[in-house]
Order: structure tokens, then C-alpha cells, then sequence
């Protein structure tokens, strides 16, 4: 019986440092994708028959992260949410932050979000006259940091 310990003590490091070098080497292989955007969408409502209307537009500054690896997946979304009716006249604005991530291991979801109300329009770099369906914004290098910037100081 002491043998069967002394052996089980002795090879016990060897045991987990395979194991770590197992989870370590299953870490490395990640992939992360970032995307910082300024976006126009229409926002609608469902009516009385069930028919989905245009009740104005919404002008959007997003940065997303992606991360995948293996067995992993994990994602942060921080948004300026600024919504506006179909004449143009503003309506709300809000910093929304979500985060989330999945183990295909362990199968294990978790994640979260909150969000906060703004006093005034606070998206940047979107003109006016994009009211009429979605539209992407071609950003400069120069301009997806300054909206990185800018997005990332309501965290404070």
C-alpha cells in the first residue's frame, strides 16, 4: 500500500503537468476578430394585424469583439444607440455593452449586458440624411479610433 502512494506520489507532477499543457496548448489556438462600425437601421413596430411598420431610424457607433478558440467562443458588443422618428426629431440614445461566452466543453453559457440612458444624440461620424433603410459608413483608419475613443468612454 505505501508503494502504490510513493509511485502515485511521484508520478502526481508529471499528471498535472500534462494536464496543464493540455488546457494551455487547447488556449493558444485563438482567433480574434474586431470590428468598430457606424451604421444607419431602420426601427419598426408591429401593429394591429401583425404587420411590422417603419417608425423611424436609429444611427449607430459599435465596436465588436470576437474571440473563437477551441472550444470556446466569447463575445463584447458596446453600442451608441442614438434613435430618431421618421421626421428626423430625436427620441432617445443609449450606450448598450453585452458581453457573452459559450464552452463547447463544458456547454457552459454565460454572459451579460447593461445599459445606460444618454442625455442627447452622442453617436459620431454618421451625417444626417441617412434615414431611408440601413447603411454602413466607410470609416478612415483615423476614424475608427477616434469612434473607438469615443465609444469606449461611456465605460467610465
Amino acid at each position: 500500500m505505501k508503494r502504490s502512494l510513493f509511485r502515485l506520489a511521484a508520478i502526481l507532477p508529471f499528471i498535472v503537468l500534462g494536464l496543464a499543457f493540455i488546457l494551455i496548448s487547447g488556449c493558444s489556438a485563438s482567433k480574434k476578430v474586431e470590428h468598430i462600425e457606424a451604421f444607419t437601421t431602420v426601427t419598426d413596430e408591429e401593429n394591429e394585424e401583425g404587420i411590422f411598420v417603419i417608425t423611424g431610424y436609429m444611427k449607430v457607433n459599435a465596436i465588436s469583439n470576437i474571440v473563437q478558440g477551441k472550444g470556446y467562443i466569447k463575445s463584447d458588443v458596446k453600442t451608441i444607440e442614438d434613435s430618431y422618428d421618421l421626421q428626423g426629431n430625436f427620441i432617445k440614445s443609449e450606450f448598450k455593452h453585452s458581453s457573452g461566452s459559450k464552452s463547447s466543453v463544458t456547454m457552459h453559457d454565460d454572459g451579460g449586458s447593461r445599459k445606460k440612458e444618454l442625455k442627447s444624440p452622442s453617436t459620431i461620424l454618421i451625417p444626417d440624411g441617412h434615414d431611408e433603410g440601413a447603411h454602413s459608413i466607410s470609416l478612415s483608419e483615423e476614424e475608427k479610433k477616434q469612434m473607438k475613443e469615443h465609444v469606449l468612454s461611456y465605460l467610465k
